[in-house]
């Protein structure tokens, strides 16, 4: 399956610089296509996020786009999620969600579980409807 990601065309005062959309759920083998709508050039660095700092890494891929021009990653990687960082603007952070299960025939509980799982994301209230303590 194919996705896309606007960069689109960031004011020189704005202080978060999200691409759309900030977070790409894949399915593992899926394409992403960024589009660079922007006057700037945009120079994309791809890295492994992991609970264990020791095994976060900076991965091989790179994209270099300059105004107007399109690029394409196919993530074929067993990673949960990755990362992806403008080199020259540092404040430009995405992320890349993939889903060795099928994300189309999870229930919404089902997802909610693996984001939470993958995000670590702590609420209480949550994870007690999540975990069937309720």
């Amino acid at each position: 399956m194919k996705h896309q990601v606007i960069i689109p065309q960031f004011l020189s005062n704005e202080s978060i610089r999200n691409y759309i959309p900030p977070t790409v759920k894949i399915q593992k083998g899926d394409t992403i296509t960024w589009i660079n709508t922007n006057n700037e050039s945009h120079h994309l660095y791809f890295i492994k996020i992991d609970p264990d700092p020791t095994n976060i890494e900076v991965l091989d891929e790179k994209l270099c786009l300059n105004s107007g021009e399109v690029g394409e990653i196919m993530f074929n990687y067993n990673y949960e999620r990755i990362d992806y960082v403008c080199k020259i603007h540092r404040r430009e952070v995405n992320s890349i969600a993939i889903f060795t299960e099928d994300y189309q025939n999870m229930s919404n509980t089902q997802r909610l579980r693996y984001l939470r799982k993958r995000y670590n994301i702590k609420i209480p209230n949550l994870s007690n409807y999540l975990d069937g303590n309720r």
